[in-house]
C-alpha cells in the first residue's frame, strides 16, 4: 500500500468499534481494544467525527472537517519565499495551490502533501485514530509514571495497510480512572531512526473535544524497550526537545455548516 493510500485510509476511517465498546460492556472492559475505545469516547471521538476543527500549528492554519467517513484536511501558510500556500486532501483528491495557482502533483508530491497535513491531524488528535483497521493493539502490564499507575497499550501496524512506516512501534499510557491518554512513546525508523517520549499538557475541553499539547522528549540514555520510558522519565533521563502545541483551536459541530473557502 502506498503512503498516499495509507494517509487517505487513516484519515477517513471512523470509530467503528466505539458503539460496541462504550462503558457498560463489562465483559469487554479489560481488553486493550475496549480500553482504546473508552479513551476515544472520553476524549470526544463522537464529536470529532461530526465536526469542523480549526487550529494553528507552527505558523500554519489547519482546517479539519470530519463527517462520518468523509473528511477534508487542509492547511494554509506563507512559505519562506513569501508565497501563499494552500494544500490538503480529502477522500478523493489532493491539492496544492501556490499564490492562487494550482500545482500539478506527481506521486511523490501528493504523498508529501498528504504526509505533512495528515500527520499533524493524526498525532494532534490522538487517541482518535487508534482504532484504524491496520492497527494492532496489545495490552502490556500496568506500569507507573512518576508514581502514578497507568494502563499500557502497545500499538503496531499491519504491513498491508500500515503505510511506509508500518514497522514503527508505539506505547500509550492511559489513566485507569479518567481514561485519558497522558503519555506516549514511539520508536521510528525513518532517516536515522530514534525514540521519543511525549507528555500531554495543557488539556482543555473545547465544544466536547479534549484538546491537549505535548512535551516532546528525547532520551539521554539508550532505551531498548520504549515501554520502559515511564521509568526513564521518572529518573530524569530525558531532554525536552520541543513542544507540540495546537493554538487557537475552534470546534464547530456540523449542525452548523462549515465555512466554504
Amino acid at each position: 500500500m502506498t503512503n498516499r493510500a495509507w494517509c487517505r485510509a487513516r484519515a477517513g476511517w471512523g470509530v467503528v468499534a466505539l458503539g460496541l465498546l462504550l462503558p457498560g460492556c463489562e465483559a469487554e472492559e479489560a481488553g486493550p481494544g475496549a480500553l482504546v475505545a473508552r479513551s476515544i469516547a472520553v476524549h470526544g471521538g463522537a464529536v470529532f467525527e461530526e465536526s469542523e476543527v480549526r487550529f494553528r500549528f507552527r505558523e500554519a492554519d489547519f482546517r479539519v472537517v470530519r463527517d462520518g467517513g468523509r473528511f477534508v484536511y487542509e492547511r494554509t501558510l506563507v512559505d519562506e519565499e513569501g508565497q501563499s500556500v494552500r494544500e490538503g486532501m480529502d477522500n478523493d483528491s489532493t491539492w496544492r495551490v501556490v499564490d492562487g495557482a494550482a500545482e500539478v502533483l506527481d506521486r511523490d508530491a501528493r504523498e508529501a502533501v498528504e504526509t505533512r497535513v495528515n500527520s499533524v491531524v493524526y498525532f494532534g488528535f490522538l487517541p482518535f485514530r487508534l482504532d484504524d483497521p491496520a492497527v494492532r493493539v496489545r495490552a502490556l502490564p500496568d506500569g507507573e509514571v512518576a508514581g502514578e499507575p497507568y494502563r499500557r497499550v502497545e500499538v503496531t501496524f499491519e504491513e498491508a495497510g500500515g503505510g511506509q512506516d508500518w514497522e514503527d512501534r508505539f506505547v500509550y499510557w492511559f489513566h485507569p480512572e479518567h481514561h485519558t491518554l497522558d503519555f506516549l512513546a514511539y520508536r521510528y525508523y525513518r532517516d536515522e531512526g530514534g525514540t521519543r517520549f511525549r507528555r500531554a499538557v495543557n488539556r482543555r475541553e473545547i465544544e466536547g473535544i479534549l484538546v491537549q499539547d505535548y512535551e516532546n522528549y528525547a532520551p539521554l540514555v539508550e532505551v531498548d524497550d520504549i515501554a520502559e520510558f515511564g521509568l526513564v522519565y521518572a529518573r530524569g533521563e530525558l531532554a525536552l526537545v520541543s513542544l507540540v502545541e495546537l493554538e487557537e483551536v475552534e470546534v464547530r459541530p456540523l449542525q452548523q455548516p462549515p465555512d466554504e473557502d
